[in-house]
């Protein structure tokens, strides 16, 4: 088995965690650094946007602050996410040639979904990898509508993925739909909006979910699924 490195970083604020995701990238790239999974939660709260997303055109700056929220972009693409501190995220980085990932960034990208399914699925989550294409225009939000390849359960998204990749490394980080959002959250987006197709896993397991079990189920499915060991 491959042996990658684990890093497990609850309640980091949402600069510190994507300083950490491309900073370990950015090291990889430049062959400095092991192939690793990050498993990280966020306090506090977050707005988080896709690269190619713009906050000011987006967010309403000034009601995020008040409210407490941060705001900032992702170095990975997709929509807004709000990340709540139940929010759990995974971040991977590893070379693209890397033989426990298929070839080509679809593949990939399943690959690495099926690893986090099978982590739900410990969990008593029945996640699944999802075969439709959205038919969705621009959504604004990550939540709004399963995209193809994407997790769900009870046929909603409840983890949110997307990748990066530079000269050999990949980043693909994905979001954990753990607990709910108040939907008063949505009153900080500009422009007009889809209605969330998503649930939690608290809401499909009608019970709180901490971290560690989660983070540690999470760990399991990566295990599993690719067949790498961890050196913490």
């Amino acid at each position: 088995m491959d042996h990658w490195k684990l890093i497990v970083s609850p309640k980091l604020s949402g600069r510190d965690n994507m300083k950490l995701d491309i900073g370990r990238f950015n090291a990889f790239e430049a062959g400095n650094a092991s192939s690793s999974l990050r498993i990280y939660s966020w306090r506090p709260k977050c707005i988080s946007l896709g690269y190619s997303q713009i906050i000011e055109r987006e967010i309403d700056e000034v009601k995020a602050c008040e409210l407490g929220w941060d705001i900032l972009k992702r170095p990975t693409g997709g929509g807004i996410v709000f990340h709540n501190e139940a929010e759990v995220t995974y971040s991977l980085v590893t070379s693209f040639d890397d033989p426990v990932l298929p070839k080509g960034l679809v593949p990939s990208y399943k690959k690495i979904s099926e690893a986090v399914a099978f982590g739900l699925k410990k969990l008593g989550v029945m996640a699944e990898i999802g075969d439709r294409k959205s038919e969705a225009k621009g959504p604004v939000l990550c939540f709004s509508y399963p995209a193809e390849y994407e997790i769900v359960a009870d046929g909603k998204k409840i983890v949110g993925s997307a990748q990066k990749r530079g000269k050999i490394a990949l980043l693909q980080q994905g979001s954990i739909f753990v607990r709910k959002t108040d939907e008063s959250a949505l009153s900080l987006l500009k422009k007009p909006h889809e209605n969330l197709n998503a649930v939690s896993v608290e809401e499909v397991l009608d019970r709180e979910v901490p971290f560690v079990e989660l983070s540690g189920a999470l760990v399991k499915g990566f295990k599993e699924i690719l067949s790498i060991e961890f050196d913490e």
